[in-house]
């Protein structure tokens, strides 16, 4: 059976930008495997019959959420037979506490909205780094219990930082990783306009109104690029990033790439 092209969502019926990573070349000309890796929205996006029992059919056995607790509460991830749900936070703020994106609670101030529009844009340099949401990832990917799901609440961000890490872990370009992010874009235009309308009705004029949703809707490429520019500039190797950051050793990285390239 002939697969996808590398970065082709799934077909949902109510859940947009929900991709997996399988097809990218990686280490020495060989793919990323399919059906291993895959990346989303909030898993509460699949509430229609037809959703989760294609989401059941993928036979993910491990789903990572990256939000914050706030945002869990409010959109809980349902409950799939057979999926061991891991929820810890992948995005804090300076001080080291969780970054919140109660979206009531953002569009009431300009410090709110900028960010949307510039304050997750800057966490991308801090993600990489010490981050307990990434370490539990790789762990369950080294232990090889997967397919393993991550997603955040729009599956963006958070979301794909974690996508250019196993990415690049497995060898593929910084070309591929970057397309990859940006596909978002692609994906998620049904999603801001939906969000342009709400923040209009939440009483944000319609320019501003339309900024924010293609900002906080969409993702840029100087976001992931500062994130990868920051791994460079700490680890001239980025192996060493892997060891020191991720646990992953040369004897790892040669696991990984043995079991998830083909």
């Amino acid at each position: 059976m002939q697969q996808p092209k590398p970065g082709t969502a799934l077909v949902f019926e109510a859940c947009e930008n929900f991709r997996e990573l399988g097809g990218y070349v990686g280490c020495g000309g060989k793919r990323v495997r399919y059906g291993v890796f895959y990346r989303a929205p909030a898993l509460a996006n699949l509430h229609t019959p037809a959703d989760r029992e294609h989401f059941l059919s993928l036979g993910i056995r491990t789903a990572f959420d990256f939000r914050s607790e706030s945002e869990r509460a409010l959109a809980p991830d349902p409950e799939f037979p057979g999926v061991k749900n891991i929820a810890v936070n992948a995005l804090f703020t300076p001080d080291g506490s969780e970054q919140n994106f109660d979206l009531e609670e953002i569009v009431r101030s300009k410090a709110g909205l900028r960010l949307l529009t510039e304050g997750v844009h800057e966490g991308y340099v801090r993600m990489p780094f010490e981050n307990p949401a990434y370490k539990a990832l790789f762990a369950a990917i080294l232990a090889d219990e997967t397919p393993v799901l991550f997603h955040c609440t729009a599956g963006k961000d958070r979301t794909g930082v974690a996508a250019a890490l196993i990415l690049r872990t497995l060898g593929v370009s910084r070309k591929d990783i970057i397309a990859d992010y940006l596909l978002t874009n692609h994906y998620r235009v049904r999603s801001g306009a939906a969000f342009c309308k709400t923040l209009e009705q939440m009483g944000v004029p319609a320019p501003l109104a339309a900024q924010v949703a293609r900002v906080g809707s969409g993702v840029r490429r100087k976001s992931i690029e500062s994130a990868l520019d920051a791994i460079d500039a700490r680890y001239p190797r980025f192996e060493d990033y892997l060891a020191e950051q991720l646990g992953i050793n040369a004897a790892a990285l040669a696991h990984l790439r043995a079991t998830y390239l083909f």
